[in-house]
């Protein structure tokens, strides 16, 4: 397929950094642009930012003048000003859904606009075939595609910190479906562990930081080698979510590091890690048992871990390979 950068495709998110959406471009050989401006995760400041995103966006298309753009929603005016330049330009568009998009309060009032959008497009991707079928309903195209498998390459960095604990990496980012304060109250009782908790610390409620056991460390928000040395350096990796239908893009990094997780006991992770995996109820009872049984496994899990790799690995590439052909259609 021919997708050499700056001819055929381009591919855009409006934010400062997304894992997904990159990993997508990379695949694609394709040219990325984060779009940005002002505060990150700020709902008050949105209508100003997405003003100044739009002008953006815009002048980025015109001047590559693509034939397929890969455009990830939220938020839907993204797609939907990828949308107008399409329809002026006669370019086709394939529009990247995240699932709480679609069922999260913060932006069910999108809905119908995403509706909208979504007809338009050469391709709906989702992670997942419920989000799929609901795609179809609305008379609109759509793919399940789950993030791609990656090989990381990282400046490996051991580190003997807490070596005497079982270390667990937290794939946190403060968000309003991660339930934290269990995973801190939990700690209290798991001396034996040491918990380094991600993320934006300025994000954090007030007093969380400063109340917190002496087993748990805030790494801050961590990018590149720092992100993946974390991940690489722990016993296991942890992130929950009180979302059902969340497909968690840091337990993908960890199985792409071989590195056993412990997840949210949700029904689309339960469907999607079919093993290497220690599911938990969001409390902190739930926690405490999950980390224990890590423990007592954890040469199993880590045998396990190794062999989902390889399944998610070959279903993706068949799945990817149905929209390759598809992008290489468009004229």
């Amino acid at each position: 397929m021919d997708t050499a950068k700056n001819l055929r495709i381009l591919t855009l998110v409006w934010a400062p950094s997304e894992t997904r959406t990159a990993n997508y471009a990379r695949q694609l050989n394709s040219p990325l642009y984060f779009i940005h401006y002002l505060l990150y995760k700020r709902p008050w400041i949105a209508p100003f930012k997405y003003l100044l995103q739009a002008a953006k966006t815009f002048q980025v298309l015109f001047k590559n003048r693509p034939r397929v753009v890969y455009v990830t929603n939220p938020p839907v005016f993204a797609p939907l000003c990828v949308l107008v330049y399409c329809k002026l330009t006669g370019a086709q568009f394939v529009m990247d859904t995240h699932p709480p998009s679609l069922y999260a309060d913060r932006w069910r009032w999108s809905v119908p606009l995403q509706r909208f959008v979504s007809r338009f497009a050469l391709m709906n991707v989702t992670d997942q075939e419920r989000f799929k079928a609901l795609f179809e309903s609305w008379g609109a195209k759509a793919l399940v595609l789950e993030n791609p498998p990656k090989t990381p390459q990282f400046n490996a960095v051991k580190s003997e910190e807490h070596a005497d604990r079982f270390k667990v990496a937290v794939v946190n980012t403060f968000a309003v479906d991660e339930p934290l304060d269990i995973i801190l109250q939990a700690a209290r009782q798991l001396p034996n562990a040491h918990f380094y908790i991600t993320g934006d610390k300025g994000l954090a409620k007030p007093g969380v930081i400063e109340n917190a056991p002496g087993n748990v460390s805030f790494t801050g928000y961590l990018r590149g080698d720092d992100y993946w040395n974390l991940l690489n350096n722990a016993r296991a990796v942890m992130v929950l979510t009180t979302y059902p239908y969340s497909l968690l893009g840091g337990a993908q990094d960890s199985v792409s590091l071989h590195v056993p997780i412990i997840l949210s006991d949700q029904p689309v992770l339960r469907e999607y890690f079919t093993g290497g995996t220690v599911f938990v109820e969001n409390t902190t009872d739930g926690i405490v048992k999950g980390v224990r049984q890590m423990m007592e496994n954890e040469e199993q899990f880590k045998r396990e871990v190794v062999d989902l790799r390889q399944v998610q690995k070959d279903k993706w590439e068949h799945n990817f390979q149905q929209l390759l052909t598809l992008i290489d259609a468009v004229k």
